[in-house]
């Protein structure tokens, strides 16, 4: 099976751990990354101003569909795209009669915030399958003119973050803590975390420069993003792994939730259904909280009951290793096509 994967592709990126899946599923997989830079100096930088950008667009669009005409895949797996036009979607289609999957990260109809673009809202019908991470979405893509939307969860990719083998006495002192919190500054995410601050909190992540100076929060902010062998290490020596779900995913998950327990972490998180219920067993695999009340009470209880914690962390991470991995999803996916391609 020939598959084209339309991607954002750099390491740290779905795109970047799923090519190799998808490979050892048997396919030959060729990328197109949307977000590449056409227009530059010269170099890598590239020249950014509204003219450029139209340029740019325009130049990446010509290049996906001739893309397409050269390779002639059986299958066209878009990771977003949402800078691709409907036409040039709509002509590979119609000229080549690829088919057509769209598994989308974002929230599909969030213009406002770039998530989405009209071209990717008036693309929706084009797709064959439209996977989507949250259930709550699944109507509003069928509105919009979805053949065949279906839910499909984040996943995490093992092979990206692994556990060390061992922690020095100089890492431990740098990231142990008894609750930290992985992320880039946003204020909502602010707005939690300057409640627990009571707590031995590290806070790890870009632009938390935004919180006030001489507050308990700005003095909690250790340091920029790490990753890597970096933040293997952070989630080895913590003991609660802090999450909070944006608007778009507040009745969903978002990709920490699969990340925290399939690292082995423990998950203490904003409590949805879908975590609570389907991906994993609050209490038995995860832990939850929708008030700062009940974060604060579940953060003393946990810091003390260790064995409870770890148990719970355990099996998280079974769970996690057992149906949330890269390979789980791909797999779904691949057999999907194969499934179409065979009809």
């Amino acid at each position: 099976m020939k598959l084209l994967l339309v991607c954002e592709y750099w390491y740290g990126t779905g795109g970047w751990s799923y090519k190799g899946y998808l490979e050892q599923l048997g396919c030959e997989v060729r990328v197109f990354d949307f977000r590449k830079p056409r227009f530059t100096t010269g170099g890598s930088i590239p020249i950014v101003s509204a003219a450029t950008r139209r340029i740019n667009r325009r130049q990446m669009n010509a290049e996906f569909v001739q893309t397409v005409a050269d390779f002639r895949p059986d299958v066209v797996l878009f990771l977003k795209g949402e800078t691709i036009y409907e036409s040039a979607i709509r002509e590979v289609k119609e000229k080549y009669g690829t088919l057509l999957l769209q598994w989308y990260p974002d929230g599909p109809f969030n213009v406002k915030n770039r998530n989405a673009t009209k071209d990717s809202i008036a693309s929706i019908p084009l797709f064959d399958i439209y996977y989507i991470y949250a259930r709550s979405l699944i109507q509003p893509l069928r509105d919009a003119g979805g053949k065949r939307v279906e839910y499909l969860p984040f996943c995490y990719d093992p092979a990206m973050l692994q556990r060390p083998e061992a922690v020095s006495d100089e890492d431990r002192a740098r990231y142990a803590t008894d609750v930290v919190f992985a992320g880039t500054w946003e204020p909502m995410r602010e707005w939690w975390l300057e409640k627990v601050t009571e707590f031995d909190l590290s806070v790890w992540g870009n632009m938390w420069e935004r919180v006030a100076e001489g507050t308990p929060l700005r003095a909690r902010w250790k340091g920029n993003a790490v990753y890597g062998e970096e933040i293997s290490k952070l989630f080895a020596v913590s003991r609660i792994h802090l999450n909070f779900l944006r608007e778009q995913n507040k009745d969903s998950h978002n990709v920490r939730t699969l990340e925290i327990p399939g690292y082995g972490g423990f998950l203490l998180t904003q409590r949805s259904q879908e975590q609570a219920e389907e991906l994993y067993v609050e209490g038995k695999e995860i832990a939850c909280f929708d008030s700062v009340d009940e974060l604060k009470e579940k953060i003393r209880y946990y810091i003390d009951h260790e064995e409870e914690r770890l148990a719970i962390a355990r099996a998280g991470h079974e769970r996690a290793t057992a149906e949330h991995q890269a390979i789980h999803r791909l797999h779904r996916i691949v057999e999907d096509v194969r499934a179409l391609l065979g009809a």
